[in-house]
């Protein structure tokens, strides 16, 4: 398509600038309505043609399974995040086993829980939070 445009530019520009008269501008439309007009021209723009109405057609009878495909993998990515999220709250809530609350300062039996470690300590590499970025914490 650029190279159209650049042509069409081209071509006008000679127009344009020409001070030779008619002549010039009579030859080149002689001899594009002599390719225009080249029944070998005619056959590969009408190949062209069909070739993307058949893939017009091709695209539009896939469309339905490829739209089945996305919100399928929507949903799905969608049921992930809720139950992360819900992980997420759920940690949150501070209740271990002994019913005590891990928020600091909460009693003499508290553990301290930092947003990017798990109940055992270990780093909590589900999801990134305000403060990581992936499984990498912003600060290092």
């Amino acid at each position: 398509m650029k190279k159209v445009i650049f042509l069409l530019g081209l071509v006008l520009g000679f127009f344009a600038g020409s001070r030779m008269g008619r002549g010039p501008y009579e030859s080149l439309e002689s001899t594009a309505r002599q390719i225009a007009d080249d029944p070998t021209v005619q056959q590969k723009a009408s190949d062209a043609k069909e070739s993307a109405e058949a893939l017009a057609q091709r695209a539009k009878d896939r469309a339905p399974d490829v739209a089945d495909s996305v919100k399928g993998a929507a949903a799905g990515a969608a049921t992930a995040v809720k139950d992360r999220a819900t992980h997420r709250a759920d940690d949150a809530s501070g209740d271990d086993e002994g019913g005590e609350s891990t928020k600091a300062g909460s009693g003499a039996g508290s553990t301290s829980a930092t947003p990017d470690s798990s109940a055992g300590g270990t780093p909590d590499t589900t999801s990134g939070g305000d403060g990581e970025v992936g499984d990498k914490p912003l600060s290092a």
